[in-house]
């Protein structure tokens, strides 16, 4: 699998830019009520390509609390990419000494959640639509 972890700057925003385009995804809606200069408060940003193409995107940032945002492009979902992206920013976070990272999964998203838990986060809030998930860091 070889992947390159770009990390999103002025030079490579196109990068985002096009994984915003392609993603069509209902279970990735970062973006939809957001302006792409919201990643001014990214602590990180990244856009996982393999060659040209690309592949997924994930990010950490603050509000309140830390929160990570992760998706994988339909075509390459089921390939361990989530897993690669995932551990990339887990490894972040311990690097900046962060001691907790929250996510929001889908209800109906069965297979993100399964991941989610397999990398050790909880549900800590349940309701309608989605669970807000926590994974504590050891430091």
């Amino acid at each position: 699998m070889y992947m390159i972890f770009n990390i999103i700057n002025k030079d490579n925003i196109h990068l985002l830019k096009k994984f915003i385009k392609l993603n069509t995804s209902n279970f990735f809606r970062y973006y939809k009520n957001r302006k792409i200069s919201i990643i001014k408060n990214h602590l990180i940003t990244i856009v996982l390509t393999n060659n040209d193409d690309i592949i997924g995107y994930g990010h950490i940032d603050y509000e309140k609390k830390y929160w990570l945002g992760l998706c994988i492009l339909e075509k390459h979902r089921s390939n361990g990419y989530g897993k690669a992206i995932l551990n990339y920013l887990i490894n972040f976070v311990k690097d900046n000494k962060i001691i907790a990272i929250h996510l929001s999964v889908d209800k109906n998203n069965i297979i993100a959640k399964n991941i989610y838990n397999k990398f050790g986060f909880k549900i800590i809030k349940d309701n309608e639509k989605i669970y807000i998930m926590k994974k504590d860091i050891n430091i």
